[in-house]
């Protein structure tokens, strides 16, 4: 049985797109199934270059397009991960983790790590 996250994050154009796709990456890694969704409260037009070029470094084929998140996307998922977005705005009464991630502008290592880390902890409670 598969479990289905979703990570959501205002702009679903960084954090949440690196920590899906890093998710999905590490799952496969270790033979697990799960699903993997993102979502943001107001999406940009494309993915931030830094985190795409990061994708692309790790072997990622980026075709991800920010996108809305709806409130069918947040029912199917077991998992809501949020980092960022105003709980006021997300269409959901579903429990929801808050994960707190420094911004790419302030210092691009120390986010990606901290996503990392994250993404480890998530994937070894599944």
């Amino acid at each position: 049985m598969s479990t289905n996250i979703i990570f959501l994050c205002p702009h679903n154009a960084a954090k949440s797109i690196y920590a899906s796709m890093t998710l999905r990456r590490k799952a496969a890694e270790a033979g697990m199934e799960v699903g993997v969704a993102t979502g943001g409260t107001h999406p940009d037009a494309e993915v931030l270059p830094m985190v795409a070029e990061r994708l692309q470094a790790l072997g990622h084929t980026v075709t991800a397009v920010p996108k809305l998140v709806s409130g069918d996307a947040l029912a199917a998922a077991d998992v809501i991960i949020n980092i960022g977005c105003d709980h006021d705005e997300l269409p959901t009464t579903e429990p929801i983790v808050d994960w707190t991630i420094p911004n790419f502008s302030d210092d691009p290592a120390l986010a990606f790590a901290a996503l990392d880390t994250h993404v480890d902890a998530l994937l070894s409670n599944l």
